[in-house]
C-alpha cells in the first residue's frame, strides 16, 4: 500500500482542496398560508386532547394497545374509510374519532423512538401547537 499525499482524501487521490463543496443552508422559501385554510374542529381538538390525557405516563407499548383497541372498536373508521373522507368533520362525530387515531398513532410512533413514556409537556408536537396558538 502507497502512502496518500497530505491533503489527499483517503483512496480517491484528490487533494480536501480540490473538491468543491457547495455551501449548506437550511433556509427554504416559504409559501404564505391560506388565509381561508381553517384549524381543526373543536371536535378534533376535544379528540386529540382525550388522547393526550390517556396517553400520558404510557410507554410504547401500551399506547399501540390503547390505539388498535380503539381502531378495532365497531364505531371506528377503517384506514379505507378514512382515506376517501374529503372532510373528516364532516363525520357524524364531527372528526372527533378520526382525530382520536390520528394522535394515537402519532404518540405511538414518537413513544417508539425512545424508551421512555409520553409526557404530554414535553411533546414538541404539542409544544408547537401551544407556540402557535
Amino acid at each position: 500500500m502507497t502512502a496518500e499525499p497530505p491533503g489527499t482524501a483517503p483512496g480517491h487521490g484528490v487533494t480536501t482542496q480540490q473538491r468543491a463543496v457547495p455551501p449548506m443552508t437550511y433556509e427554504q422559501p416559504l409559501s404564505e398560508p391560506d388565509a381561508e385554510a381553517e384549524g381543526p374542529t373543536a371536535a378534533e381538538r376535544a379528540g386529540r386532547e382525550a388522547v393526550r390525557r390517556q396517553a400520558q405516563g404510557m410507554g410504547h407499548h401500551e399506547a399501540a394497545r390503547a390505539f388498535r383497541r380503539l381502531a378495532a372498536a365497531p364505531d371506528s373508521p377503517s384506514e379505507d374509510e378514512v382515506d376517501e373522507l374529503d372532510d373528516p368533520s364532516d363525520t357524524p362525530d364531527g372528526g372527533r374519532r378520526v382525530a382520536e387515531l390520528a394522535e394515537w398513532e402519532r404518540i405511538v410512533e414518537q413513544l417508539s423512538l425512545h424508551a421512555g413514556t409520553y409526557d404530554v409537556d414535553s411533546d414538541p408536537y404539542v409544544q408547537g401547537e401551544r407556540a402557535a396558538g
